[in-house]
């Protein structure tokens, strides 16, 4: 199977997972918004693995 993968995008992707597990961090505490805590950090760990999975793809297409 030939994937091609762009390093910025595999970037992207980790930077946007950090971002919802942070958000699901800060949110647990206020008692007022606890709508999507749950959802926020599955698509944050979801977002963060994927990402790191095409950084590592990415790389071993460049032969690093």
């Amino acid at each position: 199977m030939n994937f091609q993968v762009n390093i910025f995008t595999a970037i992207i992707v980790i930077i946007v997972g950090i971002y919802d597990l942070s958000y699901a961090f800060n949110r647990r505490r206020q008692p007022n918004n606890k709508k999507g805590i749950k959802a926020f950090a599955v698509l944050g760990m979801i977002f963060t693995i994927s990402g790191i999975i095409l950084l590592i793809m990415c790389l071993m297409n460049k032969g690093l």
